[in-house]
């Protein structure tokens, strides 16, 4: 007999043994049981610090859906091997909180020869707290282990204080210290001792380089934020490989420490090159924009240095944008990246309509691996006319620790940027427009996902004269936006019913998105906001409510949405209390 069928065997009667020291079994009269049931139902009882879902999301074993009689469907099915490992990860995820006297048993009911149901109690116990912390080797540490006292004995808890310690020692050179924790606990009473090995304060020995064929070693080294010689730092390594990735031309970076002396240790870049010639093809439909077409081309390296050529156009039913743009990574230094850009584009909406000819001149400076200080130069002429001509100026910061950018499950986005116009060329439109925007993302139990955002502007008048032009003015409405009005059709419009913009905007979201099979979920939302032609916006008592639902299937190249808006509040410009939104993309 095949040495792992025996194996499996063994172990599926090793889970029998186990199973049946926990269990109750309720029988059914008159029925013969089956080997492998159907469980119909899976009912936990007795937890009172986790919640359910979360429990239920740890374990393989599952309650067939109702809907197991369908032919594409399969019953889930009673395997004891499982069941035994989702009890034992229950028991071990409640002693990684603190629980440490938890009982879990369990009750199968057969409910006929084919069908089973199960059911989990829960016996937390007592709560075991940190009461004591030391730290023995590097007494500098103590505050910061200190920190633990009063809280729940829990793993995570512990491993993060300990990596902080860690990190904050590799931060000033100790790179390879080591740490140990003795734990002593005395009636739900633990008293910890971190054991540190700091070892020697080590400098930066030789940076070897490997793996790049056309991306030179001096672009490379322009993109470290370390040099020979200077006082190790893992921090410095981590922001390192976080540029490198970021230059495009990379499919993977790694830094690792390699044989040293015993100060000085040497480092190891190891990278590998993507393709860098890449075509982009792309067509749509949304309810804003009607049918969409868009293509770019993208050189990653263009004549060497990581530099990046980028050529990309999109035409729908009312816009058309065509944009050639340079993107030259560690611009003077490895923090730096220098964008310059041209294009020419033609909007048309039912509250402007506009040809614009331009450039951009910009600066990133990364801050943090998550955040970026930009500032922007602008100009062009609007309708190619020169009487039009403007120019601009645009500072802004962009924090993202989002863990998706297309479709986020947990993190937050945070931009705030403030614009200047006509300053410079002493237009007719002189104005300054503040803006701020927050998104926050959250899972929470039942394969669901909390996302929020919070957004406003404010627009000021710097000119005596002109005003500030509708195409600059603040909008709200649509698949984005308030969900329960048209495209732009919230705030304040002409004596033709046709939107004009405000000089203040409020908006409000908040989405429970669900993943229900496969990759169809759904969502409900919430939308809050308000466009006012002079600084009401924030007003309480002028914001504009809408609710919704929609569905989502998450497609190779994201989601696909579509959405039902219903507009609570009263609005005497807009007919249609309904609206309905297909894009591809999340609203936020």
């Amino acid at each position: 007999m095949d040495e792992k069928l025996i194996e499996n065997k063994v172990l599926k009667l090793r889970a029998c043994f186990i199973l049946a020291a926990l269990m109750v079994v309720v029988p059914a009269r008159g029925e013969t049981p089956s080997d492998d049931p159907i469980v119909r139902w899976l009912h936990i009882s007795g937890h009172r610090a986790i919640w359910r879902g979360e429990l239920k999301a740890l374990m393989i074993t599952h309650a067939s859906p109702w809907y197991d009689f369908l032919p594409w469907v399969q019953a889930r099915r009673y395997d004891p091997l499982a069941l035994a490992s989702d009890l034992e990860k229950l028991r071990a995820y409640y002693r990684d909180l603190g629980y440490l006297a938890v009982a879990v048993h369990l009750t199968v009911e057969q409910l006929s020869a084919d069908e089973i149901g199960l059911g989990v109690h829960i016996t937390e116990g007592p709560l075991t707290r940190i009461s004591k912390t030391s730290v023995i080797g590097n007494e500098d540490s103590e505050n910061a282990f200190g920190q633990l006292e009063g809280k729940p004995l829990s793993r995570d808890i512990v491993d993060r204080s300990v990596s902080r310690v860690v990190s904050g020692l590799r931060n000033k050179g100790y790179a390879f210290v080591r740490a140990e924790v003795e734990t002593t606990i005395v009636a739900q009473q633990a008293e910890l001792v971190l054991k540190l090995t700091s070892g020697p304060v080590c400098s930066l020995g030789t940076v070897h380089i490997s793996g790049n064929k056309a991306v030179s070693e001096n672009t490379i080294s322009r993109g470290l934020t370390f040099q020979s010689g200077e006082l190790f730092n893992e921090e410095a390594l981590q922001k390192s490989q976080h540029l490198l990735y970021r230059a495009g031309v990379f499919r993977s970076v790694a830094l690792a420490l390699k044989d040293s002396s015993k100060n000085r240790v040497d480092v190891d870049v190891r990278v590998s090159e993507r393709p860098f010639q890449a075509l982009r093809l792309g067509a749509g439909y949304d309810t804003d924009e009607d049918l969409w077409v868009s293509g770019a081309w993208i050189h990653r390296n263009f004549r060497g240095g990581a530099r990046q050529l980028r050529l990309s156009g999109r035409i729908s039913g009312k816009n058309r944008e065509t944009v050639l743009g340079l993107r030259q990574p560690y611009f003077i230094s490895s923090n730096n990246w220098l964008n310059i850009s041209g294009f020419v584009q033609r909007e048309r909406q039912a509250a402007f309509e506009q040809d614009e000819l331009g450039g951009n001149l910009s600066l990133e400076r990364n801050i943090t691996t998550t955040a970026d200080l930009i500032a922007q130069f602008s100009g062009g002429v609007v309708d190619f006319s020169a009487d039009s001509a403007f120019a601009e100026m645009k500072v802004g910061l962009l924090i993202d620790t989002r863990d998706d950018i297309f479709d986020p499950q947990s993190g937050m986005l945070a931009q705030f940027a403030v614009r200047e116009r006509g300053q410079f060329l002493r237009s007719d439109s002189e104005f300054l427009q503040a803006t701020a925007e927050g998104r926050w993302f959250r899972r929470i139990p039942l394969r669901s996902v909390l996302a929020l955002r919070v957004q406003g502007g404010m627009i000021f008048e710097l000119g005596k004269t002109g005003g500030v032009p509708n195409v600059e003015r603040f909008f709200a409405g649509g698949l984005n936006s308030v969900r329960g009005w048209g495209l732009n059709e919230l705030g304040p419009k002409d004596h033709e019913g046709n939107p004009t913009g405000g000089l203040s905007r409020v908006e409000m979201s908040m989405e429970i998105r669900t993943q229900i099979f496969f990759s169809l979920g759904t969502a409900i939302f919430v939308d809050v906001g308000n466009v006012d032609a002079k600084s009401e916006a924030f007003n309480p008592g002028s914001l504009k409510y809408a609710v919704g639902a929609g569905l989502r299937y998450l497609s190779p190249v994201g989601p696909v949405r579509f959405d039902v808006g219903y507009r609570l509040s009263d609005d005497s410009t807009v007919t249609k209390r309904i609206q309905y939104h297909i894009s591809l993309g999340q609203a936020f």
